[in-house]
């Protein structure tokens, strides 16, 4: 790959996962690349095919390694306290990550494989999740509930610590670092009994 095409793609990477600009243009992309437009068509010949391989590699190199913290072997609050970390240096540099997933999602075939996939590998984590609700060590009755909270638990409150930066009250300013850390614990205490 050139130096081209990867100031083109990661320009586009900014402008979704970074600024929340889903809607963005080549023009944008020109902007933020400081490539033309013209050569922007050379390499990605339109902005669905620059959007679609640009979404491959968000998929293969942020969602996925993340996703596959919560397949490994360790017990359930291990496997969600290693998410919780990849979440958070995921997230703390891509802070629209989760939510360009759920836009695009209908409209993305890559995508619709990809979560079709990943619920397929987390059938075992299903598993896990349901036993500790049984075993009242989970806070659920089920376990649907229990990932779509800690999903939007992992990575909501960096687009909302990015929104109340951007609010011209002057004590909101002083936001700019999320400890995440206690973040976590908190997120444990909130998932768990124990």
């Amino acid at each position: 790959m050139s130096d081209t095409e990867y100031k083109i793609k990661n320009a586009t990477m900014d402008l979704l996962l970074k600024d929340g600009n889903f809607g963005f243009t080549l023009y944008d992309v020109a902007e933020k690349s400081k490539v033309s437009r013209t050569v922007i068509h050379y390499y990605f010949r339109s902005r669905e095919n620059l959007l679609s391989i640009v979404t491959k590699e968000i998929l293969a190199n942020l969602v996925k390694p993340r996703h596959d913290k919560l397949l490994g072997k360790e017990n359930l609050k291990t496997k969600i306290l290693r998410f919780l970390e990849a979440s958070d240096k995921t997230c703390e540099k891509y802070p629209y990550i989760d939510v360009f997933l759920m836009v695009r999602h209908t409209t993305s075939k890559d995508l619709q494989t990809f979560f079709d996939d990943t619920l397929e590998s987390f059938k075992d984590l299903m598993s896990e999740v349901e036993y500790g609700i049984d075993r009242k060590k989970i806070k659920y009755k089920n376990a649907q509930y229990f990932l779509s909270d800690l999903f939007a638990l992992s990575s909501f409150s960096y687009i909302f610590s990015n929104f109340f930066c951007t609010l011209d009250i002057e004590s909101i300013h002083q936001i700019k670092f999320i400890d995440c850390s206690d973040k976590n614990t908190r997120i444990l205490k909130f998932l768990f009994t124990e």
